[in-house]
């Protein structure tokens, strides 16, 4: 922002704060809406934290497909942008991301790269020893993972419907009602030691720099790991979440272009470069990140003797930190295909997910049943979407 202010000479940003909340009449993006419906609303808007396809959701920020044209989008992942677009435009771009996903020992997952709800309950079940799903694990717990991991599977903003009564949604709550209530955990658990002895099946795991791919391996113990993702019906389960700014322009301004000009500086290579987390959304950025990772820099000490740089650390448990000299070719091949292969979203809307909280305790306390909680939470969801994208 500096940058911008400092090189325009017509134009300079003031920021405007709209917080968002779970109570309408207190939430700033309902207000950011109508007041840009209005005309009154911003020229530039970043979502920032806690975006989700909702807020766009009646187009009043303007597509940005027509500003980046053919070339600004090939430049970027595709297929990153794609998942970010509503109804074929591109109403907010984000500037990082980062994934969401389960990784695993690839020998404990039968040979699988994705999972339906009902295979990775016959995967956990078929186990041929003990396991935990993930340490840590009880009935709520497993529910808000599954469902912060893949809400954006059961709805579709576009058409205003969703799908939260049909066996996959039930085959979930059935599945995470067969874990315990509440937390239980010893006082020596070590979670380090539970995937050093193969004694969990699954790491839940946020990818969000070239160096996390070996994180895992290290974890599990050198052995190979297949990054499954969460149980869905079709594709990958590995999710996409936006990170740092997710910036739009507004419908009803009046300096569109020079909204955009910010937007398009925030994606050329050095504020890319720059960015303080997760990945660059630009591919070249990614691309050289991944090239410096694979190689190993030395330095020299007072003794002129050489030493290699340490890049990157991994703590666990507040154990001495293992240190990380660089990024293999077969890891770099393995996160630029998961890159490459995400498609969705991984967007929390949390009034809908207060709803699943709310619904799901009364079934996981048996105070409903199966089918009756899964309608109940159709109704509920339907009602909210249907009036969003009115």
């Amino acid at each position: 922002m500096e940058l911008y202010n400092a090189s325009q000479n017509d134009y300079r940003i003031e920021i405007q704060q709209y917080e968002r909340s779970e109570k309408p009449e207190e939430d700033g993006v309902l207000r950011l809406q109508r007041e840009t419906v209005s005309g009154n609303g911003p020229d530039l808007i970043d979502f920032g934290s806690g975006y989700n396809t909702n807020d766009i959701v009646g187009k009043y920020t303007e597509d940005l497909s027509p500003y980046m044209g053919e070339e600004g989008r090939k430049a970027c992942f595709e297929n990153i942008l794609a998942a970010f677009s509503y109804q074929e435009g591109l109403y907010a771009v984000p500037l990082g991301f980062k994934l969401n996903s389960f990784a695993g020992r690839t020998r404990n997952l039968e040979g699988r790269s994705s999972w339906t709800i009902r295979e990775m309950r016959e995967c956990f079940q078929g186990q041929e020893k003990e396991r935990l799903l993930y340490p840590g694990v009880f009935k709520m717990d497993v529910f808000g993972v599954i469902l912060t991991g893949s809400m954006e599977y059961y709805i579709d903003w576009e058409a205003g419907e969703c799908a939260f009564d049909g066996e996959e949604f039930r085959a979930v709550l059935e599945f995470c009602n067969g874990f315990p209530g509440s937390l239980e955990i010893e006082e020596d658990f070590s979670v380090k030691k539970t995937f050093l002895e193969d004694k969990a099946l699954l790491l839940p795991v946020s990818i969000s720099t070239v160096y996390d791919i070996c994180e895992e391996e290290l974890i599990f113990g050198g052995e190979q790991v297949t990054f499954i993702g969460f149980p869905v019906e079709g594709g990958c389960g590995t999710m996409i979440e936006s990170c740092g700014p997710v910036l739009a322009v507004g419908q009803g301004s009046r300096h569109k272009e020079a909204a955009w000009e910010f937007i398009r500086q925030c994606l050329d290579e050095p504020a890319q470069r720059e960015l303080p987390s997760g990945f660059p959304v630009r591919r070249s950025v990614l691309e050289e990140q991944l090239a410096d990772a694979m190689e190993t820099a030395y330095e020299r000490d007072e003794n002129g003797g050489e030493h290699p740089v340490v890049k990157h650390q991994v703590l666990f448990e507040g154990k001495e930190p293992t240190d990380i000299y660089s990024v293999t070719q077969e890891q770099a091949d393995q996160l630029l295909g998961l890159l490459e292969g995400v498609s969705v979203c991984s967007l929390t809307d949390r009034r809908i997910y207060r709803i699943f909280l709310d619904e799901a305790a009364n079934y996981f306390g048996g105070a409903k049943g199966l089918e009756e909680t899964a309608d109940v939470i159709q109704a509920r969801v339907s009602m909210y979407v249907a009036e969003r994208v009115r």
